[in-house]
C-alpha cells in the first residue's frame, strides 16, 4: 500500500528479502504453524487497511550497515484516510553515496503535492476529475499473489519449532523467533549467497558498498511480530545478518534491519498542506483513458515541421510541411496538407499539388483517423492522420508517398505558434 521512490527500491528489495526470512523463523504456533499463522495476520492485515479500517498511519523503517556502519537508511511515516481517499507522507533518506533529504507528498482524489528538503517548491498537480483511488489495493488480491505464495511456501519448507509465542490476555499475540545459520537450509543459503554476490560485486554502483566475492552467507535471521485482538498485524521487525568477504579477504557483515508499525487506527487525521506564502508550481493533468479526445478544437490551426536533405555531409533545410486543420470534432477531422520550398531549392517541389483531406476518426481508437483524396494534380491517394493529445503533435502520413531526390520525410507535425 505504500509507495516508494526509485533510489530506495534495492534496499527495499533487501528487505523484503529479510522479512521473508523473519517469516520462516516463525514457523509453529501450536496446532497451526506460526507461517500459515503468519500468513493469516498478513492477509487480515491487507483486507482491514484497504477494505474496512477508515484510517491508520503506517511507520517504516529500514536501514543497512556494514561492520556497524549505516550505509542506507529510509524513515517514512505514511497516513492513510480511506474514507476520504487521501493520504500524507513524510520521508527522508540516506543513500548509498552519502546524500540526505527528506520529502512531503500528499494525494487525494483530486490533488497531489510534492515537495522535498532539496527543493522547497510544492508541486501541484490537479485533476479535472475525480481519480479511481488505486492506494489502497490488496496485494493478496493481485493476479500474481496465489503464485508468490507458493514460492514462498517452497522456501519455507520444514522450518518448524523455531518460534516463542507469547498469548496475552485479551486475545493478542507475540510471535518471536530466530533461525541461525546451521538452521536455515542448504539450498536457501546457496540461493541466498548467489544472489548477494551479483549485488555486492559492484552492482550497486557505489564505493561505499563492499564488493562480496567469497564466503557470502546468511548467518542469522530473526523476527517478531505483534498481532492485536482482531488478527491485524501491528509491528513487524524483522532482521538479517549478512556475512562474505571482500577481494582482499576483508569479513564484512552486513546488517539488514526493517521495521513496519500500524497506529492510531481509525483515529489518523490527513491533512493538505497549507500553501499560502509558499512557492508553488501549479499543473493540470490531463485524462488520456478516454475513447475520445478532450476538447479536440484545441487542434484547429496550423501544424509544420522541416523538408530537409542531406548536401556536401550536412543536413540542409529547404523548405517546411504544412498540415492545417480547419475543423474538427469527435467523429472526423478536415484540413489540407501542402509544401512551402525556398526559391533556390524549387526543383525538389512535387508535382503533386495540395491536398485536402475529410478524414473519420476510427471508433475507440484515440485520435486515429483515415483518409481518401485526390490531389490537385488528379492523384488519388490514401493516407493517414493521428491526433497525439499527448505531446500535442499531429502524425500525416501518405501512404503511397515516393521519397525522391533525397528527401528526408518526417511524418510528425508540431503546432505553428509563430
Amino acid at each position: 500500500m505504500m509507495k516508494f521512490k526509485k533510489k530506495n527500491a534495492m534496499l527495499l528489495s533487501f528487505t523484503v528479502g529479510t522479512l521473508l526470512l523473519a517469516t520462516t523463523a516463525l514457523a509453529d504456533i501450536a496446532s497451526k504453524s506460526g507461517y500459515d499463522e503468519f500468513k493469516d495476520a498478513l492477509k487480515v492485515t491487507a483486507e482491514q487497511g484497504t477494505e474496512k479500517l477508515d484510517s491508520f498511519t503506517l511507520d517504516l523503517s529500514m536501514a543497512m550497515k556494514d561492520n556497524g556502519k549505516t550505509l542506507m537508511a529510509v524513515n517514512q511515516t505514511t497516513k492513510y484516510d480511506r474514507i476520504k481517499g487521501a493520504s500524507e507522507s513524510l520521508s527522508s533518506n540516506l543513500d548509498l553515496k552519502g546524500y540526505e533529504n527528506s520529502s512531503q507528498t500528499y494525494s487525494d482524489k483530486q490533488t497531489t503535492i510534492n515537495v522535498s528538503e532539496s527543493d522547497p517548491t510544492y508541486y501541484v498537480t490537479e485533476f479535472p476529475k475525480e481519480r479511481d483511488d488505486r492506494t489502497f489495493d490488496n496485494p493478496f488480491k493481485e493476479e500474481e499473489a496465489a503464485d508468490l505464495e507458493k514460492i514462498a511456501d517452497a522456501i519455507v519448507g520444514s522450518l518448524k519449532d523455531h518460534v516463542i509465542v507469547t498469548e496475552n490476555k485479551d486475545g493478542s499475540k507475540v510471535l518471536a523467533g530466530s533461525l541461525t545459520e546451521v538452521q536455515i537450509p542448504s539450498l536457501v543459503n546457496a540461493i541466498a549467497s548467489f544472489q548477494l554476490k551479483q549485488e555486492f560485486n559492484g552492482n550497486l554502483n557505489s564505493n561505499n558498498m563492499p564488493h562480496l566475492t567469497k564466503d557470502v552467507f546468511v548467518k542469522e535471521v530473526k523476527g517478531t511480530a505483534e498481532v492485536n485482538q482482531d488478527g491485524v498485524m501491528e509491528s513487524i521487525l524483522g532482521t538479517a545478518v549478512l556475512s562474505g568477504k571482500d577481494e582482499q579477504g576483508t569479513i564484512h557483515e552486513i546488517s539488514l534491519e526493517a521495521l513496519v508499525t500500524m497506529t492510531d487506527i481509525n483515529s489518523t487525521i490527513v491533512t493538505k498542506p497549507d500553501l499560502t506564502g509558499k512557492k508553488v508550481v501549479r499543473n493540470i493533468a490531463r485524462d488520456y483513458s478516454g475513447s475520445e479526445i478532450s476538447n479536440p478544437e484545441k487542434f484547429v490551426g496550423r501544424f509544420k515541421n522541416d523538408i530537409l536533405i542531406e548536401k556536401d555531409g550536412k543536413f540542409a533545410k529547404i523548405g517546411e510541411r504544412f498540415v492545417n486543420i480547419l475543423q474538427m470534432d469527435n467523429k472526423s477531422v478536415e484540413g489540407q496538407y501542402y509544401e512551402k520550398y525556398k526559391p533556390e531549392f524549387k526543383e525538389y517541389a512535387s508535382k503533386r499539388g495540395d491536398l485536402k483531406f475529410n478524414a473519420q476518426f476510427v471508433k475507440d481508437q484515440r485520435g486515429n483517423a483515415n483518409f481518401e483524396s485526390t490531389t490537385e494534380s488528379g492523384d488519388k491517394v490514401e493516407g493517414n492522420i493521428y491526433i497525439n493529445e499527448y505531446d500535442g503533435k499531429v502524425n500525416f502520413h501518405i501512404n503511397q508517398r515516393a521519397i525522391e531526390g533525397g528527401i528526408l520525410y518526417d511524418s510528425t507535425f508540431s503546432p505553428d505558434l509563430e
